[in-house]
């Protein structure tokens, strides 16, 4: 039979090897007549990232088209310790009938696939324990003031011999000259763009973005402070940071030489300040009495407000993606922008569909939205989570029973049941939070008989009569993807017309 190795070295385990780890299966397949397909490998990472695990990723495509016949892992822990993708993966592998081996934990997919489940589980909370740990050390770090992220960012270097960043003269120059630019009021993508055509790279050789400007201009380690505890993880498995508030950040001060005097810097700051006010005058909640579909009109390839500008001999209005505007192609799309009066249609056809049929699809809208229907939903959302939890109990007293029997260990016991209780607390947990939220279902829309009078005037008057205020007692918002001619209009009950 064909047999696949999977070895894996963590980065909090690095005195493992990967070569002993190769040898012992070696011996392993020798002595029960297996065949070395191929040996995948993945050295200096965590057992919860299976995304960042390349031979990881190969291996399991690999057992998708059935390439080897049997998988052979050191341990569960070495094969996955997020429990949801490492259950996926065998899932995976167990429908193309790949044979799965954990050789230190005795497990065997032939006779114990069973138990995979419970082993994921115990694989996932030694995770959360070793995070736990790290993350322990990090705050001790933190508050003395210690290194334990040392990649430097531009301008600085890692020095080991101190255990501190020093500056990187070269890098250094061209942080002075991003400064002494923006300070002399070129804007951070014409800066980016200055830094590309004459062959200026970021430290990783990067061409430079204008957001990476931005992150330069705004960043105190160029004071010569180190400041830890932005972020912080929110569960092992969970790769998304929680961004901590700012006055609970930890501040070092003098920690290394600065590059910018205290001075600039605060010029800096004050100069990107008095830009974000400048641009926030374009993002206000108003009824403007200038522009029909101001604060309306967003972006719908970037989500960015579009503003009212005018172009032309005629100085036609139109709306345009102020992130397009800020950062060019750097936003992600090309210019997505629209004439009023070339919207203005697409209003006028959205107002007579919700006009049509004595207003049928508002008021089927309401009809299925009001409090009424909405608690029907809850209690039923009630009445499904008190089976499950009717169920974990019963499973919870057959447990018990198949321990006082002598049928399961001490160990065993406590394991599995708590899984259960587990269950039972998030199932529980849930029917509390529904229970209390009964009250607040219902969502909330404008009167029926407001909207749809709201409409009768729009539709009832000249088009050059709307107004802003008109417009938004009917319209939400309008999405708009011009490359795509592609309109979304959101009215102000969750409907929407293409």
């Amino acid at each position: 039979m064909k047999c696949a190795i999977y070895a894996r070295v963590s980065t909090d385990e690095q005195g493992t090897s990967i070569v002993n780890q190769q040898e012992y299966f070696k011996d392993y397949i020798s002595r029960n007549n297996f065949e070395i397909f191929d040996i995948y490998s993945d050295e200096a990472f965590s057992g919860t990232e299976t995304t960042k695990r390349l031979s990881f990723q190969r291996l399991l495509e690999d057992g998708k088209s059935k390439r080897y016949d049997v998988l052979l892992a050191k341990s569960y822990s070495r094969f996955g310790r997020n429990q949801r993708e490492t259950l996926t993966a065998l899932a995976e592998l167990f429908e193309n009938g790949i044979r799965i081996i954990f050789v230190e934990d005795g497990l065997d997919s032939l006779k114990d696939k069973g138990m995979f489940g419970l082993f994921a589980w115990l694989a996932e909370q030694e995770a959360r324990k070793i995070s736990a740990r790290i993350k322990m050390t990090w705050d001790i770090y933190n508050k003395e003031g210690k290194i334990h992220n040392t990649s430097a960012t531009y301008g600085y270097d890692y020095d080991s011999s101190i255990k501190n960043f020093v500056v990187n003269e070269k890098e250094a120059e061209t942080v002075r000259l991003i400064f002494d630019m923006y300070l002399r009021g070129e804007g951070v993508k014409r800066i980016a763009l200055y830094l590309n055509e004459n062959g200026i790279c970021s430290k990783r050789g990067c061409k430079w973005q204008p957001v990476r400007i931005w992150n330069i201009i705004t960043n105190e380690f160029y004071l010569g402070h180190l400041i830890q505890g932005k972020a912080k993880t929110i569960d092992v498995t969970i790769k998304k940071l929680d961004f901590v508030d700012k006055s609970k950040w930890i501040v070092h001060r003098n920690n290394h030489d600065a590059i910018v005097s205290d001075e600039i810097f605060q010029k800096a700051q004050e100069e990107c300040k008095k830009r974000s006010d400048y641009l926030k005058q374009f993002n206000r909640e108003r009824h403007s009495k200038t522009h029909l579909f101001s604060n309306i009109i967003k972006c719908k390839i970037c989500g960015s407000s579009c503003a009212p500008r005018k172009t032309g001999k005629n100085k036609l209005l139109y709306y345009s993606c102020r992130e397009y505007e800020i950062w060019g192609c750097s936003c992600g799309h090309r210019s997505n922008r629209i004439l009023e009066q070339n919207l203005i249609p697409h209003i006028k056809s959205g107002l007579e569909m919700l006009a049509d049929n004595n207003f049928k699809i508002i008021r089927d809208y309401y009809k299925h939205n009001n409090a009424d229907n909405l608690q029907k939903k809850a209690k039923l959302s009630i009445s499904t989570l008190d089976k499950q939890i009717e169920e974990q109990t019963k499973l919870s007293l057959s447990l018990l029973n198949s321990f006082t029997e002598g049928i399961l260990g001490k160990n065993q016991f406590k394991l599995q049941n708590e899984v259960i209780e587990e269950k039972l607390t998030s199932l529980m947990q849930q029917r509390e939070e529904m229970l209390h939220g009964q009250s607040k279902t219902a969502v909330t829309v404008d009167n029926e008989g407001n909207v749809i009078k709201a409409v009768e005037v729009l539709l009832g008057i000249d088009s050059s009569e709307w107004t802003n205020e008109m417009m938004k007692k009917v319209i939400r918002k309008i999405n708009i993807d011009t490359p795509n001619k592609d309109i979304e209009i959101q009215f102000s009950y969750n409907t929407s017309s293409n």
